[in-house]
């Protein structure tokens, strides 16, 4: 049996790893409710694209793009959204784990978050750039990565863009998700410019200026950066709604750790006493 300095160390030792675990859990609380309303803030971007694309609709069809070309030359690129620190659970081996099923092997790979960089090397992906971006998804930092993206689907290198991020479902529950960024697809653009839910709050006067085609040109770029701003907003709000959960299981458990190791030490404590009591006893009937 361990002796009562040890079991009086570890209680201290697990006391204040929980005091850690319940700010780290504050923390990520209060940055999954700010990642949640910068979500949401984007749709209503969203649906100011989607309200100039009602109105283009009818010129969908003929207007052309580099976004819109489909190649048969090139590689894939696939853009992975983990995170930078750990302690957020199983969030990004789940992760690892869904590339490993269904990604190609041969394709070249952004990351977003540097968490799963040492395994995509271990398993033999080819990474050819690495981006961080913090909690906040500052337009600076985002930047580097559209012009990358854009440069080299436009000028040939890569054929398809595809991101693979964890989808915010709820506070409990993030599930690994593969969206096609690039080529954009015209009947995907066409059913969102036909949804019904768009507020249309322009007059039957509605003018586009200069044309058609310009304008296209200037919304398609903002319409498929857009989509994965929102991505990696879901995975930012993924990724503290992981940690929120972790570091509030982990508190947990060192309570239940120092439940278990104070009555530990009140037994060895009794125990003790015990022995006292027995040695006092046996030394005053040795002297009778």
């Amino acid at each position: 049996m361990a002796s009562l300095r040890d079991i009086k160390r570890r209680i201290k030792s697990v006391r204040n790893t929980s005091q850690i675990t319940k700010a780290m859990q504050m923390v990520a609380s209060a940055k999954m409710r700010r990642a949640q309303e910068l979500a949401l803030k984007g749709r209503t971007y969203m649906s100011a694209l989607a309200n100039v694309l009602k109105h283009l609709q009818d010129t969908l069809t003929d207007v052309t793009s580099p976004l819109l070309e489909a190649r048969e030359t090139g590689k894939k690129l696939i853009i992975v959204v983990s995170t930078d620190r750990g302690l957020c659970g199983g969030l990004n081996s789940n992760l690892f784990k869904e590339i490993l099923l269904n990604c190609d092997a041969d394709a070249d790979y952004l990351t977003v978050g540097i968490k799963l960089n040492s395994q995509l090397a271990r398993c033999g992906r080819n990474l050819v750039a690495t981006f961080t971006i913090g909690d906040t998804v500052e337009e600076a930092e985002l930047k580097p990565i559209f012009q990358f993206i854009r440069k080299g689907f436009t000028d040939g290198t890569y054929n398809c863009v595809e991101v693979i991020y964890q989808k915010f479902i709820n506070v409990m529950v993030q599930r690994p998700d593969t969206v096609k960024l690039l080529p954009l697809n015209r009947e995907d653009l066409l059913k969102v410019a036909a949804q019904d839910d768009i507020e249309d709050d322009t007059n039957p006067n509605f003018l586009l200026e200069p044309n058609p085609q310009t304008l296209i040109n200037s919304i398609l770029p903002l319409y498929f950066g857009h989509q994965l701003v929102q991505m990696i907003l879901e995975g930012k709000a993924s990724e503290q709604s992981a940690r929120m959960v972790a570091m509030k299981a982990a508190t947990e458990n060192a309570k239940t750790l120092i439940g278990e190791l104070t009555l530990e030490y009140n037994k060895a404590r009794q125990t003790q006493i015990t022995n006292e009591l027995l040695e006092i006893t046996t030394a005053m009937k040795a002297m009778e």
